[in-house]
């Protein structure tokens, strides 16, 4: 063979491998409700991301050719199909961050299998969705775990034994009430008096009816964040005194600030993130979060930060960055995985194992219920010393 032959086949073998280089950079989708009505979950959670982004930037820790291409869903399932399929055959995406709604990352579900694509949701959390999906991962616990969680708190905890419901029609609910339901009346033995369809025209009478008849020693709300606050200021202008627990969609931006006197008091489950922690790696992210936003970050901003570390880390680990070898960096190359809203590990079908904890809100502030029982009973102590200091 001559020197200009060899020389030919070098060339092409070069030019093939530019080509194979540039059809497998480490290229994610970010697909978010950025419009439309879940859109304060998309800018909690894109506030989030950013602050990840920017950092790796800062720390020189994105892979080599690392992109991120941005994609609005408008809250609306049928377009974050549509947008999902743009993402892969315009901008040659790898892996997509998305699903953020449990609505949107059912829809997607079937499309990640035609695509042949892997899909992280930091916040998707109706039961059943990894199950359904080799190709989907999730760092939002299962609305299952809440729900259970509610209910055993409710009845074991606040010693609640008659329980008001009050609920919609949204996948949300029905992911949580089932289990919320199962728990607290079928585990515990505690009743349920009745339920608020607050989505039917006429609820408040119907609602207003049972508060007084039924006398309810709690009431359970579940929804989203907005429809929580008008169920509050509903239930409180009933002057109603007992418990209140609702779902952790009060925790999403400043709604519960927005609520005001409305929310004290209020319990509700969420993953272990605690903005307060002294935890290095937490307080790092809650300072550079509040330099950059003038706010603390939500419970979706922090699991926005945490998925997008976790998709840096696995377009490292990845080589090439396809989609066989994104699995197996998911399930086996982030092996607890420190995030600020706990360690993160997958199980076998994509779900993190991440457990509830109860907060409660307190002077317009979320507690740990844990740690606000400790200074309530602090408290009471040095009240107790002062009035036998003074005998």
């Amino acid at each position: 063979m001559s020197f200009k032959t060899l020389a030919r086949f070098g060339c092409a073998a070069l030019l093939m491998t530019a080509v194979a280089g540039c059809g497998s950079k480490p290229v994610v989708g970010i697909l978010l409700p950025r419009t439309g009505a879940a859109s304060n979950y998309g800018a909690s959670l894109e506030s989030g991301i950013r602050v990840a982004l920017a950092q790796a930037r800062e720390r020189h820790e994105l892979p080599p050719n690392f992109d991120v291409v941005w994609a609005d869903t408008q809250s609306k399932p049928a377009v974050a199909v549509a947008q999902l399929a743009k993402l892969v055959h315009k901008d040659h995406i790898k892996m997509v961050l998305g699903g953020a709604t449990s609505a949107e990352a059912r829809a997607l579900l079937p499309e990640l299998k035609k695509l042949n694509i892997v899909c992280l949701s930091p916040s998707a959390s109706a039961p059943g969705l990894a199950k359904a999906s080799p190709l989907f991962f999730r760092i939002y616990p299962s609305d299952e775990l809440e729900g259970g969680r509610a209910g055993q708190f409710l009845y074991e905890t606040l010693k609640v034994k008659r329980t008001l419901v009050f609920t919609d029609n949204s996948d949300y609910s029905r992911g949580i009430e089932p289990e919320f339901r199962r728990q607290y009346s079928k585990v515990m033995g505690g009743k349920i008096i009745g339920d608020v369809a607050v989505n039917k025209d006429g609820w408040q009478a119907d609602a207003e009816k049972l508060l007084a008849k039924g006398k309810p020693d709690a009431v359970y709300v579940v929804g989203y964040a907005k429809q929580i606050v008008d169920i509050l200021h509903f239930i409180r202008n009933q002057k109603y005194k007992g418990r209140i627990v609702t779902t952790s969609a009060f925790y999403t931006g400043n709604m519960i600030q927005k609520a005001g006197n409305v929310a004290n008091g209020v319990f509700l489950p969420l993953p272990p993130f605690d903005r307060t922690s002294k935890d290095p790696l937490i307080s790092q992210f809650v300072r550079r979060y509040m330099d950059t936003y003038e706010r603390a970050p939500d419970i979706f901003a922090a699991h926005g930060y945490d998925a997008m570390r976790i998709v840096i880390k696995v377009m490292k680990i990845a080589r090439p960055p396809e989609t066989d070898e994104i699995k197996k960096a998911l399930h086996f190359g982030i092996s607890e995985f420190k995030g600020v809203t706990g360690p993160i590990l997958f199980d076998d079908y994509g779900n993190v194992k991440h457990y509830p904890k109860m907060f409660i809100v307190a002077n317009g502030q979320l507690r740990s219920y844990e740690s606000y029982l400790k200074q309530e009973q602090a408290r009471i102590r040095h009240q107790i010393m002062n009035i036998l200091g003074q005998q």
